[in-house]
């Protein structure tokens, strides 16, 4: 049995490290139906991971270095290193190199669904069609839902980002950010959090896989349906927020379409041909 004591970082160390609970972790634990033990880096990662899921490691805390984590679980470093990786990959750890690095408490628990979407689509299974058809069964109902559940302040939140967002119009980076902004907060005013971690995945991959794809013009329009859009949460009226938020995706759909873009998971392989336009 073996615990995680709870260490203050040396003077002068950046960052909260090791402000553990203190937290029982025993290499003996029970089997599987089969009678099989989980191996030893899992064990380790599931009781850091607990304590990431229950509060007792807080967002952008920094973990103990693998040396003292080794120690206090009775484990190699080379455990620890195991452990430390299944949590990056699982979006609760973010390891950054380099002086005042080491590894940190991150939220990013979407990460293993865009990992797989990722690689479903350089696998060639996923199109721009299915990923703007995922939009619109996710987004639309979020819209209706917004109207109905979204708090009153919440929603002239929204607004002000739209109004923000007109004194963009001549800046394609800045607007096209503004508009996203936008759906990434309607779709979180329909108080769901699943459907807000499915939204931002395929938000995220659109957005890598355009990248350098600006197009003024096509945000502006994007952002004449975000002031009707706002019109209509503030007035309840469910139905037209649907289908308002409906009708902004599929125009921006069928221009990507018209225009020939095409969803890469490699950010260069979508890059404009020479004299091409920009889009977004």
């Amino acid at each position: 049995m073996s615990q995680i004591q709870d260490k203050k970082p040396a003077q002068g160390e950046t960052g909260r490290s090791g402000n553990y609970q203190p937290v029982n972790l025993s290499l003996q634990a029970a089997g599987d139906s089969r009678g099989k033990r989980p191996k030893a880096y899992a064990q380790v990662a599931q009781s850091i991971r607990r304590q990431v899921l229950t509060g007792g490691l807080a967002k952008g805390e920094r973990l103990p270095p693998e040396r003292e984590l080794a120690d206090a679980f009775g484990v190699s470093r080379m455990v620890v290193r195991e452990a430390i990786r299944a949590l990056e990959s699982d979006g609760l750890l973010q390891v950054r190199p380099g002086a005042g690095g080491g590894s940190f408490v991150t939220h990013d628990f979407d990460k293993p669904l865009g990992a797989s979407i990722n690689n479903l689509l350089a696998g060639g299974a996923i199109t721009l069609d299915n990923l703007f058809e995922l939009r619109l069964m996710l987004e639309a109902p979020a819209a209706a839902m917004a109207a109905v559940r979204g708090r009153r302040a919440d929603i002239e939140d929204l607004a002000r980002v739209v109004e923000q967002a007109d004194d963009l119009a001549d800046d394609s980076e800045a607007l096209r950010a503004a508009n996203l902004e936008f759906h990434r907060r309607l779709v979180a005013l329909a108080g769901n959090p699943l459907l807000s971690s499915l939204c931002e995945t395929v938000l995220a991959i659109l957005v890598k896989s355009l990248q350098g794809r600006l197009n003024v013009e096509l945000s502006r329009r994007v952002l004449e349906y975000h002031h009707h859009i706002v019109g209509a949460l503030l007035e309840r009226r469910a139905e037209d927020a649907r289908r308002l938020t409906a009708q902004d995706l599929e125009q921006l759909h069928q221009r990507y379409n018209k225009m020939g873009i095409r969803v890469d998971v490699n950010p260069e392989a979508a890059a404009p041909a020479a004299g091409g336009r920009e889009i977004s």
